[in-house]
């Protein structure tokens, strides 16, 4: 655990932005991707305040339930290295501190990660209320300028290779080099109405309440899983037998039903509204 306060690294994000509020990136590593059921065990922020000081800092937290093989295999957190750390509820007070009343960017935040991390306060009694057009995701920005993946992303932008994939804290740093890119290279990205409109339009709608799948190009892809953003209709395809675990693992109604449509070649595509 630690804290820096500095000044110089990330200063254009504050010379192109105009916050009327302190900027929070930051990036979540779970035990699993359930918004509902699943809890925060790695959690690293970089909170960019009004006056330019940069207040930074990481550390695992007990979810009090296990670790999926799954997401173990993604970011490498074990069960023995969370035993003994705080839990949420220890933390929360000084999370609110940090988290509350604040502009957030990061990637794919809005429909991961700013989703579980409001679970996990409600679940300690906190309503952490924030607002879409108060966030600069910059998988949005990305997916709207230039569509690619976070490794991708950076590669693109920063023109070197992103070797630190899932390790937490590289994954924010990697994030806000990306938005200081990207407020460098788009000056229509440096307006938050900007941001609200291509948040309110973004082709990434999704399907359901449990957001495990959203529309992109009328097509159902995947928001989940080692088939994440790929379309359900390749998956029909190429991993039958993948989809049958979703039908009898616990999801919701809703989701399977995704999948049985899909299964039995009758999830069309979502219609464009004509112009």
């Amino acid at each position: 655990m630690f804290k820096i306060f500095y000044r110089d690294k990330f200063k254009e994000i504050t010379k192109y932005l105009n916050l009327a509020k302190p900027l929070v990136i930051f990036s979540l590593e779970t035990t699993g991707d359930s918004i509902s059921a699943d809890k925060i065990v790695s959690i690293a922020y970089m909170k960019i305040l009004l006056d330019g000081r940069i207040i930074k800092e990481e550390f695992l937290l007990n979810p009090k339930m296990e670790i999926s093989k799954e997401a173990i295999a993604v970011h490498g957190i074990t069960n023995k290295d969370i035993k003994g750390k705080p839990t949420f509820r220890d933390k929360a007070q000084e999370m609110w501190s940090i988290f509350n009343n604040c502009c957030y960017a990061g990637f794919n935040i809005i429909n991961f990660d700013l989703l579980l991390l409001r679970r996990e306060f409600i679940r300690v009694g906190m309503d952490f209320e924030y607002d879409n057009d108060d966030v600069f995701d910059s998988r949005i920005v990305f997916n709207y300028m230039e569509p690619r993946t976070l490794s991708g992303a950076y590669k693109h932008y920063c023109k070197q290779d992103y070797v630190n994939v899932h390790h937490t804290m590289a994954d924010v740093e990697a994030e806000a080099s990306i938005i200081e890119k990207q407020l460098e290279k788009y000056e229509e990205i440096r307006d938050w109405n900007f941001i609200k409109e291509i948040n309110r339009a973004r082709d990434e709608v999704l399907v359901e309440h449990e957001r495990k799948f959203y529309w992109r190009n009328s097509e159902a892809y995947f928001n989940f899983s080692k088939y994440k953003d790929a379309p359900l209709s390749e998956v029909v395809r190429s991993d039958p037998a993948f989809l049958e675990w979703i039908l009898k693992a616990d999801f919701s109604e809703d989701t399977k039903n995704i999948v049985k449509r899909a299964i039995r070649g009758k999830l069309l595509g979502k219609k464009k509204k004509k112009s």
